[in-house]
């Protein structure tokens, strides 16, 4: 751990000054180090929630993951809870087992890590999740368009407002994509809109209405989540001699309005 490191945590947490070493501090320390298998995520628990270091683990920490062994859950998926999200293992074990119920009712699978992914969503519902919830529906999606979103990419649920307008707003207002592709891609708001959503969309956008690619032939996914030397292969250098801007518009220095 660092000095400097150390010395933010314990300026904003100073009450950790007044716990223990060897009855809370150092015990804590073993505890997380036999759960997240590493010293390097124990460091970055420190940074994130350093307030567990002071807390007396046997009350809720070590029954909660206790649940989750006893479930199934993998280590990494108990390792990736407890490093970036302590505050749900910090809940009291009747809180958390119901928290653990909800997301067994909606079907996710214990082996995959996208049952923590929905127990992060789930944890902040009744803030995020409605305001998410709203902001979906304003764009047309019916309550089982927003659960089946919520079971196929759970952070779906977690990502602000503003990024769910303005990714709507730029797929379906700007580049015609029907809602019911997005329903069933809901990863597509996981990514950055100006770095690859709107240069690879744009640059779809230039080969469709050139008559170069069939809609029903591309894939939101395919478009999205492939490699950079990928996109650029299958969609911008064989193209370039009937479109030599388009490199242009990947790189946001044309509109692909106005080359069409």
């Amino acid at each position: 751990m660092s000095r400097l490191d150390l010395a933010r945590t314990l300026s904003y947490n100073p009450i950790l000054f007044t716990r223990s070493l060897k009855n809370c501090v150092i015990p804590c320390y073993t505890f997380l180090r036999s759960v997240v298998l590493s010293d390097f995520k124990v460091v970055n628990i420190w940074k994130r929630h350093s307030w567990i270091f002071g807390a007396i683990l046997s009350k809720n920490v070590i029954p909660n993951i206790g649940l989750l062994r006893e479930l199934g859950l993998p280590q990494s998926s108990i390792t990736l809870l407890v490093t970036y999200h302590a505050e749900i293992v910090m809940r009291k074990p009747e809180s958390f087992s119901e928290l653990v119920g909800e997301v067994e009712q909606l079907g996710f699978d214990p082996q995959k890590s996208s049952f923590v992914h929905a127990m992060h969503a789930l944890y902040g519902k009744k803030t995020t999740w409605r305001r998410n919830e709203e902001a979906y529906r304003r764009w047309g999606w019916s309550d089982n368009d927003i659960l089946s979103a919520f079971r196929l990419c759970p952070l779906c649920m977690i990502k602000s407002e503003k990024k769910i307008m303005e990714t709507m707003d730029f797929l379906v207002n700007k580049m015609g994509w029907k809602l019911g592709k997005l329903a069933k891609f809901p990863y597509v708001f996981l990514y950055s809109l100006e770095k690859r959503i709107i240069p690879r969309c744009s640059v779809v956008r230039v080969l469709l209405l050139k008559g170069l690619m069939k809609e029903d032939k591309l894939s939101l996914a395919t478009i999205i989540t492939t490699s950079e030397k990928y996109f650029l292969n299958m969609f911008v250098t064989r193209y370039l001699d009937r479109v030599p801007q388009l490199s242009n518009v990947y790189q946001g220095k044309a509109k692909y309005s106005l080359i069409l």
